[in-house]
């Protein structure tokens, strides 16, 4: 069943984009494969593939959905009013750049399809590989069966192979979901305040979620080794100072730094 489709600016690097998403997925409920990006919700699963003439995701499901928050929900994971020319007459004249503008035109940092899921994947994730990550997440579905906040407040998440504080951090952020304390339908400044306030949320969290679920364009985890090491720089502070060139769209030059070779 059709759902509908969605415009995209082009360049869209889908099956790059696709790739870089299928190892930071939920398992279980996100699959990516032959092309497209296949999301489960209850007993349907809703499909987004890319079609090139004219540029647009078509989205579809094998029965009734919402379709409305599904549309929403595609959009918000694969960013479609990304402004690649904006980005690149920006950031070209940056030489750690430079070259990764040009490999890859169109690299984007995506969102995801449910906020809470990604900041569960972030808090497992921290100071851990992203394929550590990934196993941490297969096993919290495996403990939980669905990732709801609900389910990860009820769950045993001890020895699941990370810190005790780390794990109590997952129920700590559910919590704040069921009680209300964190709602994502609220501008993203209510609710990075409301994370700055839970254990597990510190400034490298916050920048990172800020990227890709606030859509704040500036936002920039100076911290992160995978930047300081791709800018060829030797610590924080110098990334920062480099960084200054690259104001107001710092993201943009975080996801290039991450994600595309020189």
């Amino acid at each position: 069943m059709l759902i509908g489709h969605i415009p995209v600016r082009t360049p869209f690097p889908w099956q790059v984009l696709l790739d870089y998403y299928s190892h930071r997925l939920t398992p279980g409920f996100e699959s990516v494969s032959g092309g497209r990006y296949e999301r489960v919700l209850g007993k349907r699963t809703i499909v987004v593939e890319y079609q090139a003439r004219p540029s647009r995701l078509i989205v579809s499901a094998n029965g009734r959905v919402n379709a409305d928050e599904t549309l929403a929900a595609a959009t918000r994971l694969f960013d479609v009013e990304h402004d690649h020319d904006l980005i690149q007459e920006h950031l070209q004249r940056s030489k750690p750049l430079k070259q990764r503008l040009v490999n890859l035109p169109g690299m984007r940092p995506l969102g995801a399809w449910s906020p809470f899921e990604l900041c569960i994947r972030t808090i497992l994730g921290q100071q851990v590989t992203v394929a550590a990550a990934g196993t941490l997440m297969r096993r919290l579905v495996e403990r939980c069966g669905s990732i709801t906040p609900e389910c990860v407040v009820a769950a045993d998440v001890s020895n699941m192979g990370m810190p005790g504080k780390r794990a109590a951090a997952l129920q700590s952020f559910a919590q704040a979901i069921v009680d209300g304390r964190v709602d994502f339908s609220q501008p993203w400044a209510q609710v990075d305040a409301a994370l700055q306030t839970l254990p597990g949320f510190g400034p490298w969290t916050r920048a990172y979620l800020a990227i890709r679920l606030g859509r704040d364009r500036d936002a920039f985890p100076a911290s992160d080794i995978g930047l300081i090491r791709a800018a060829n720089v030797a610590t924080p502070a110098e990334l920062l100072k480099l960084a200054e060139a690259w104001r107001p769209l710092r993201a943009y030059a975080a996801i290039y730094l991450w994600a595309v070779a020189p």
